[in-house]
């Protein structure tokens, strides 16, 4: 009975797909033995959830942990309080602008080595014309600002290139000077410009002035004051014209304007429009009265003109080989327009027609 019992008693627990696998041995031998591509499917399956689960709530467990450990606590807390009192440190705290350490002077501004003909006190100058002689402050947060505003507008600086602030207090500038390259006689006096045609102040030196080129004929006045334009398209083109010719070329730092004995741009009386002033023609004046009929200014794009270096070769064979365009007694005409070479008349002579 008792054994009776228990077999009921365990084919009560026996769950019912057990039961039908045991009253059909078959079918339990198929249900036991299944596909080993689904078994591995349905594993890999169950494996991957599984370990993505771990995945999750181990990164969620290493983060917390790693948020909760003192040594990252206490740097957290440190900032908060420092955050919160602040305020109340910063009102304790001494003003760095105040001290002497922080002040800018006009004796701790320095600039580029200026050139020659840049005035040795250009810095009291720079911040005299903006109102800048107080001391200023180091920890201002646009003094490098205020300085190149300040230098820009100087007409001795024609870029700054940066404002670079130190400790102890200093200030230095990079800047690019503008170069007198000639000097315009004009209706009420002469000004020396720069190679853009911009008006530079007058206090050159007298050697200074006796080495640069003199563009004559300008019957116009400046439209602006130092260090802005002249305003007039005639004068602009002659002021490159001479920057060409004032480029030192040999070792002894002479230019072409010098070693060739050239004294003066004759520049077209009559003015037209802007277009027209590619059209004109300048020339040149020696020491001995000759004249050298350039042709147009040299920034032309017109089709008949040879371009300047070859202008510059003509004009560099010429004085190898006669030693000076003042060869002769008598005043001549030189032209460097003409395509088969330079060409030579008396100045007297009426002027052939060109091809």
């Amino acid at each position: 009975m008792l054994g009776l019992a228990e077999s009921k008693h365990y084919v009560k627990r026996v769950p019912p797909v057990d039961r039908i696998n045991m009253q059909f041995p078959d079918l339990f031998l198929i249900r036991m033995s299944p596909s080993p591509v689904l078994n591995r499917m349905f594993m890999g399956r169950s494996t991957k959830k599984r370990k993505s689960q771990q995945c999750q709530l181990s990164i969620q467990q290493r983060l917390i942990r790693w948020c909760f450990r003192p040594r990252h606590l206490v740097p957290a807390a440190l900032l908060a309080l420092a955050a919160l009192f602040w305020p109340q440190m910063k009102q304790q705290l001494p003003e760095l602008e105040s001290q002497p350490e922080y002040q800018v002077t006009v004796d701790q501004i320095t600039v580029t080595p200026p050139p020659r003909w840049v005035p040795e006190d250009l810095v009291a100058d720079v911040l005299h014309r903006v109102r800048l002689d107080e001391p200023l402050s180091l920890q201002e947060s646009t003094l490098s600002e205020r300085i190149a505003a300040a230098f820009v507008t100087h007409p001795w600086i024609q870029k700054v290139h940066s404002v670079r602030k130190s400790f102890p207090a200093r200030v230095h500038v990079d800047v690019t000077y503008r170069k007198p390259v000639a000097m315009v006689e004009g209706i009420d006096g002469f000004y020396p410009l720069d190679a853009e045609g911009c008006v530079l102040p007058v206090n050159l030196s007298p050697w200074d002035v006796r080495r640069l080129p003199v563009i004559e004929n300008v019957s116009s006045v400046p439209q602006g004051g130092q260090g802005q334009p002249w305003g007039d398209p005639v004068v602009a083109e002659a002021a490159q014209l001479a920057d060409v010719l004032f480029q030192p070329v040999e070792e002894s730092g002479r230019s072409r304007w010098e070693t060739w004995g050239l004294v003066a741009i004759e520049v077209p009386s009559v003015v037209g429009l802007p277009d027209e002033v590619r059209e004109l023609q300048f020339q040149f004046r020696t020491v001995g009265g000759s004249r050298i009929v350039w042709g147009r200014g040299p920034r032309t794009q017109h089709p008949g003109e040879i371009t300047v270096g070859q202008k510059l070769q003509r004009m560099a064979e010429y004085h190898e080989v006669h030693g000076s365009f003042d060869d002769a007694p008598e005043a001549y005409v030189f032209d460097l327009r003409e395509w088969k070479g330079i060409s030579r008349r008396l100045a007297t002579d009426q002027p052939a027609a060109r091809q």
